[in-house]
């Protein structure tokens, strides 16, 4: 991957989050050899034990306040992500020229390049033409209508790719788009971002860089993974407590070449990684 590029991943002080960023950490450092950047957004306590682990096995990790909850009050744990991102343009002012924005329940499963503009990756289930946009919309300050052609590439959430130069003003617009969603759906964040974006003048270009479990059996096409959603079989929700997260590294069975295959393959490598000795668990 070319040194211009700064891979990111936001995150909470937590056990859930942290089991997540290991395994990210790993398949960033195998599939891409490269050090990712960790934003931890802090719950008013010390660092969660993952966390000190990661920083010992050779991982960036920055302290950052939480953006949880707005002015008003109101709790929505994505607002970090947009935070991440003022945070992220600080720290990679003068040394990279792009930022990978990413979630944490994201892995590599193959090397790949980053195309060297603004775009987020393809989701097929957004849809601006939904009601609930065109309150946040207007109230933006976007008083005209969104081109078919628009609406179509705002239609993308993570990874997003972001021009350190354009990062901050697109933090603080995404955190101001945020807070004028009264959806409150935990999609609201991937709208925010196209409204920013809309907002500033600024032209999305869509990737196709993941594949989701949602279809866990499928063929493995993407290089990337994000487990956002889960079955029965398997479902990130269920190692939330530090008791549940011992079991995380001992995933079933999946068969080889599908997207839960493939996931499951990384989660077993991490395993044995972090066993090391140097590379603490």
């Amino acid at each position: 991957m070319s040194e211009h590029f700064q891979i990111v991943v936001s995150a909470e002080n937590n056990s859930y989050l942290s089991w997540q960023c290991k395994l990210f950490y790993y398949s960033c450092v195998t599939r891409m050899n490269h050090q990712p950047i960790i934003i931890v957004h802090d719950w008013g306590h010390g660092w969660h034990p993952d966390f000190y682990g990661l920083a010992k096995a050779g991982c960036a990790i920055y302290p950052a306040p939480s953006y949880r909850v707005n002015k008003s009050g109101y709790d929505y744990a994505p607002r970090n992500t947009a935070g991440s991102l003022i945070h992220a343009a600080e720290i990679c002012a003068g040394k990279s020229e792009f930022i990978v924005l990413c979630d944490p329940d994201m892995i590599f499963a193959n090397t790949l390049e980053f195309a060297e503009d603004l775009s987020g990756d393809f989701c097929s289930y957004m849809d601006y033409d939904k009601d609930f946009i065109t309150e946040p919309k207007n109230k933006l300050g976007i008083e005209r209508e969104l081109s078919d052609a628009e609406k179509e590439t705002l239609r993308c959430g993570v990874p997003y790719v972001i021009p350190v130069k354009h990062a901050p003003e697109i933090g603080r617009t995404w955190l101001e788009a945020i807070d004028l969603f009264t959806s409150r759906n935990w999609g609201d964040i991937m709208y925010a971002f196209g409204l920013a974006v809309t907002k500033l003048g600024l032209k999305v270009n869509l990737s196709h860089l993941v594949d989701h479990n949602y279809w866990p059996d499928e063929k493995l096409n993407a290089p990337m993974i994000h487990y956002c959603h889960g079955d029965e079989r398997w479902n990130k929700r269920h190692y939330c407590t530090d008791q549940e997260v011992q079991s995380v590294w001992n995933p079933p069975d999946g068969a080889q070449g599908t997207i839960l295959g493939e996931l499951f393959t990384v989660i077993r490598e991490a395993r044995e990684f972090y066993r090391d000795s140097y590379f603490p668990a």
